[in-house]
């Protein structure tokens, strides 16, 4: 079985029928209906929910694309903080009421004192939940999040956490065992490719489920465009045939940041919504900019004209225009050219 469809079948079989019935009714509406760039949820809603559970990190990494708006300082951070009211609020709006999969992220999620409480409210609602986490607090928090039925867990692995990683990884996934992702860097793939190829083997034989790599972009406080991995560079191909060669069906690969001219077939916008606990809206997964103006909170506006905000929009005719380029913020996000599920 291919990483991609063992991916899927992770996730399919932690679902609970009965629960996720109107859940997975959606998801078939979803798949049947062409795109168009004004929908009403009234013919489907999004099939992914991100919410953004906290604005604290305990790292501080150049290139998350949250960090613009992490490590807020003094009482702020308390405003943003997820608790389990906070999410019932959320989901009790019809535009996240039948979210198939729901992505907690952060910041660092794990600094929320009501995850647990969450995810097992969100398990009972019918929800494929997914955090997250740089780990560095999950060797107390695993065994509480799997009795609270988390569907998976995501540890992304950096050089300020690696020592951590490297100490509980084992011990962690001998609870429940997690998957892992790294962020390429063009200069990483072009003079380290051994390196990464080692720590892809130990993260294998740590027993984690698979190994996830995104590919930067340029969207932190301090971008760096040049370390960008364009589809046709040769180093990156050779290292993807390097540890496909090494670790067969471990490693999950999207697709590179296209070329002009572009294959546009991005779905985030119809089939991802996201929003922090304020109800402040998420554009989406490519970029930390939040929608403005009116029609841009959950909790102040209709559904369907959230989902309808003229950012959106304006951005959806784009990308199902086959004679226009893509939005801007879409041409240096890898996920232009991936189809989504």
């Amino acid at each position: 079985m291919t990483s991609k469809l063992s991916y899927y079948f992770e996730l399919g079989r932690k679902l609970h029928p009965v629960r996720a019935a109107p859940k997975l009714w959606n998801y078939f509406r979803y798949r049947a209906l062409a795109r168009t760039a004004r929908t009403s949820i009234r013919r489907c809603t999004p099939q992914i929910a991100s919410v953004l559970v906290t604005k604290r990190c305990n790292l501080d990494c150049g290139y998350c694309f949250v960090r613009n708006i992490v490590n807020q300082q003094g009482a702020e951070w308390r405003e943003g903080e997820a608790t389990l009211d906070k999410i019932r609020r959320i989901f009790s709006n019809p535009l996240f009421a039948n979210c198939l999969l729901v992505d907690l992220q952060g910041g660092e999620p794990l600094l929320v004192a009501d995850l647990e409480a969450i995810v097992s409210y969100l398990v009972e609602r019918g929800h494929i939940v997914n955090t997250s986490t740089n780990g560095l607090l999950l060797a107390k928090r695993i065994a509480g999040l799997k009795r609270a039925g988390i569907s998976r867990i995501n540890v992304s692995l950096y050089d300020s956490n690696r020592e951590v990683i490297e100490r509980d990884l084992s011990q962690i996934n001998r609870v429940f065992p997690v998957h892992m992702s790294m962020v390429l860097l063009r200069s990483k793939v072009e003079s380290a490719s051994v390196e990464l190829v080692t720590t892809a083997r130990f993260l294998r034989a740590a027993g984690c489920r698979s190994l996830r790599f995104w590919i930067y972009r340029p969207i932190s406080v301090d971008p760096h465009p040049e370390e960008i991995i364009d589809d046709g560079l040769p180093a990156y191909l050779e290292f993807r045939r390097q540890v496909d060669e090494a670790l067969p069906g471990f490693c999950l690969w999207p697709a590179a940041v296209q070329k002009a001219p572009f294959r546009k077939l991005c779905p985030q916008l119809w089939q991802r919504i996201g929003c922090d606990v304020s109800g402040n809206m998420a554009i989406c997964c490519g970029t930390d900019m939040m929608l403005q103006g009116s029609d841009s909170n959950l909790f102040d506006s209709d559904p369907d004209s959230v989902f309808n905000h003229p950012t959106l929009v304006a951005m959806r005719e784009k990308l199902i225009d086959p004679g226009r380029e893509p939005p801007d913020i879409c041409k240096t996000c890898n996920l232009l050219g991936e189809p989504g599920w």
